[in-house]
């Protein structure tokens, strides 16, 4: 895809519109637990640093404590943009049924699916027209679909390395692979997996509206400090580092 479709794309996808995608936090409570602080606390010293987007994830519980866990996150994150013009969603990873009661309570939120959960032109009609909605994909056919469907406003690829937050993630594919899929994509990308600030600088210049991280702000000890160096090294993303 050519620069000028990339940015024409994006630029019109207005669900995007006002959120610095640079820097995309998702959450695991596990590892927030180990350093001693809740999700909530992590989130609001991340978002401080400089996060932009944050997705909560948690595998291991049902839908109302994930509902009191998203609150959480969403209290958090107001209290850290608080005085702010500062837009950061709140992304659900996969949990549909808990984004349709916060939404029908008032309080947006926004969505991830992967390849398995909920087909996305499903997730379109449960959650309405202004929810962002993030999907999972790897190849082409899972691109083409993303598009085909007009439903998708950006696309997870990875894991660039190998990570071991999720046991079940395949081995990194690198960030030159990264580059190339980048391109196949054909809407707005952010990459994931085994992503750390020495990395992050090596993910300039590769079409990417942002970078996911997990470990790298959940279990630094600082996450205000992280965020902010991740941003340093990452930069806007589109000028390569220097050598």
């Amino acid at each position: 895809m050519s620069e000028a479709s990339y940015e024409a794309n994006y630029e019109a996808n207005s669900r995007l519109a006002g959120i610095d995608t640079r820097l995309y936090l998702v959450t695991d409570s596990v590892q927030c637990r180990e350093t001693g602080r809740s999700v909530a606390e992590t989130v609001r010293e991340a978002v401080a640093g400089g996060v932009g987007i944050v997705q909560v994830r948690d595998k291991d519980i049902d839908d109302d404590a994930f509902y009191t866990l998203a609150r959480e996150v969403i209290a958090a994150v107001g209290s850290a943009t608080a005085d702010t013009n500062r837009r950061v969603p709140v992304v659900l990873n996969d949990r549909v049924a808990v984004a349709q009661r916060l939404l029908a309570e008032g309080v947006h939120v926004d969505i991830h699916v992967g390849q398995s959960d909920t087909p996305v032109e499903e997730v379109r009609e449960l959650v309405g027209p202004e929810t962002l909605i993030g999907l999972s994909a790897a190849n082409g056919a899972e691109f083409s679909a993303a598009r085909e469907s007009g439903v998708v406003d950006l696309v997870g690829i990875g894991p660039v390395y190998d990570t071991t937050t999720k046991t079940d993630a395949p081995d990194g594919i690198g960030p030159d692979r990264l580059s190339e899929l980048v391109d196949l994509a054909g809407l707005p990308a952010v990459a994931i997996g085994g992503i750390s600030t020495v990395r992050a600088a090596e993910l300039r210049g590769r079409g990417l509206i942002g970078i996911c991280v997990v470990s790298a702000i959940c279990r630094a000890q600082d996450p205000r400090a992280a965020a902010r160096q991740l941003l340093a090294e990452f930069g806007d993303g589109q000028a390569e580092a220097t050598q």
